[in-house]
């Protein structure tokens, strides 16, 4: 079911309410109306406060509500700026912006989990008080209304914790992707136009994908990480990044103008010191100057499925009508099932074991995808020295697959955001057109294509006679029309490590011929 209406029949909210967080509205349109004094900060916290507390009833998309704080720092905000004129810092009253942070973070006097009840936020807090890490976020003066629901020790594809199963607005049968799914399905129901998500295997690509938004993966170290739990604190053989999930790509621009503005760089000792910056005319690879787009119809371990390979092949098809902007080659998938499964290897080297210890301290039973995920065949406890060999397996993987980047010679990447739609709920096994860019560090952008799922055209073509692994075949048994009809269809930009603004800049073009209409 559909419930992105809800709110507009509820009768919960005016007029102006629904105006405020209408989903054609992005923060860029209501941070210049908030300029314009078309708009308090008051009215912001207020309406998407109400619909936030909507979208929770239907979807469990959050784990904490503090409206009435909110709207005591908004009307501090509010007689600021009516007595001076004056905004306090760059997202002054903005509180669309940052309103909806994933339940990770770890901020004083609120509940934090990863989610498992037994996380200590004083600990942790002390911890990032001597490391100095900067939040990406509290500096520019955001008012923090909500958090938001994430799966049982973060490392999920889907959204489901003794918090509850987040459920996906678009069709309340699927998934609204994991880890940072409360997040995408506020933002998809209407609830903020931004919200923030970190990604180490998918977190904020595998939610944009699954709720028709968009949001940019950063290469690390470019963004701040802030105060945060990860499913095992300390294991960084495979970094995280926080990025944006958004309505729009202009706010994804904005996002990351505000956060490096601040050069967070001298506060926060491991970060590059690179600003902001999309060119203007970039030098593109192609001929006569052209964008040379490398198309990866898939990873050559798992087909995508009917409805993802339509979407890849209209939006290729409509590029290709425009030969003096875009050049069109095919992009080969260079190992990726290796770079999958040593990134899976790295994610829990101790084998799970703290994850265990942190559930069994209260008896919070273990879930079905957090059991899955312990108990790949590549996971296991690792000596110091087994460690040793697994990153250094990773940086010879790394340096062979920039050689294979390299040798196309294309500026970006196109391919699917994921191996279907939104999965239906408890299936999502394949995390490998997302977590190999983790696990090569590269910076990847989600986004919709204006297409949706339709049980009429995207019919499964019969049973292969060979499938190209075990994932194929399960992704593949994992497929029933009727089931994702309505889903929205997304696809995925990649680039070398630091080409973050060239994904941009190059999505920026791709995204004058989106949305795509029905073929």
């Amino acid at each position: 079911m559909d419930v992105r209406r809800a709110a507009a029949e509820s009768g919960l909210m005016t007029a102006e309410e629904l105006d405020i967080t209408s989903l054609d509205q992005d923060a860029v349109s209501i941070l210049a109306r908030i300029k314009r004094k078309e708009l308090t900060a008051v009215q912001v916290v207020m309406a998407f406060g109400k619909r936030a507390a909507i979208a929770h009833q239907l979807l469990c998309c959050l784990s904490d509500f503090f409206l009435e704080d909110a709207l005591v720092r908004a009307k501090e905000l509010d007689d600021f700026y009516a007595e001076t004129g004056r905004l306090v810092g760059p997202l002054h009253g903005k509180t669309k912006l940052y309103s909806i942070v994933a339940s990770s973070f770890v901020f004083i006097d609120i509940f934090c989990t990863m989610p498992v009840p037994v996380i200590n936020p004083s600990y942790f807090l002390e911890l990032y008080r001597k490391i100095r890490l900067t939040s990406p976020c509290l500096q520019f003066y955001p008012v923090f209304y909500v958090k938001t629901n994430l799966p049982q020790c973060i490392m999920h594809l889907e959204t489901y914790s003794f918090w509850g199963q987040v459920l996906n607005p678009c069709n309340t049968k699927l998934t609204p992707g994991g880890s940072s799914g409360g997040c995408s399905a506020l933002v998809a129901f209407g609830g903020s136009p931004v919200s923030i998500g970190s990604d180490i295997g998918g977190s904020i690509r595998s939610p944009a994908n699954a709720c028709g938004i968009w949001t940019l993966k950063p290469t690390t170290s470019r963004v701040p990480k802030g105060m945060i739990c990860t499913a095992q604190p300390g294991a960084d053989s495979i970094l995280s990044t926080f990025g944006p999930l958004t309505r729009s790509l202009r706010d994804i621009d904005l996002w990351f103008s505000v956060v490096l503005g601040g050069k967070p760089w001298l506060n926060e000792y491991n970060l590059a010191p690179i600003p902001w910056e999309i060119p203007v005319s970039p030098r593109w690879s192609g001929s006569n100057g052209l964008m040379r787009i490398g198309v990866m119809w898939h990873d050559g371990v798992v087909l995508p499925q009917p409805p993802i390979r339509r979407a890849l092949k209209t939006l290729v098809d409509v590029l290709r009508q425009d030969p003096v902007k875009f050049e069109i080659v095919d992009y080969p998938p260079f190992k990726h099932f290796e770079a999958g499964e040593l990134a899976h290897e790295l994610y829990f080297v101790d084998g799970g074991a703290y994850v265990r210890a942190r559930a069994a301290a209260t008896g919070e039973p273990v879930l079905p995808l957090t059991e899955w995920v312990m108990t790949l065949p590549s996971v296991k406890n690792h000596t110091i020295h087994e460690l040793w060999e697994l990153n250094l397996r990773r940086e010879a993987l790394r340096a062979e697959y920039l050689q294979h980047y390299n040798a196309q010679n294309v500026d970006v990447i196109l391919c699917p955001a994921g191996a279907g739609p939104a999965p239906v709920l408890g299936t999502c096994k394949y995390w490998g057109y997302t977590n190999v860019w983790n696990f090569v560090d590269y910076p990847a952008a989600v986004f919709p294509t204006g297409l949706t799922s339709n049980p009429a055209i995207d019919v499964q073509e019969g049973v292969p006679e060979t499938y190209m692994s075990e994932a194929d075949r399960y992704n593949s048994g994992c497929y029933d029309p009727e089931m994702f009809a309505g889903a929205p269809l997304c696809l995925q930009l990649v680039s070398r490590r630091f080409a973050d603004e060239i994904v941009v800049k190059a999505l920026q073009e791709i995204s004058k011929v989106l949305p795509l209409g029905e073929k």
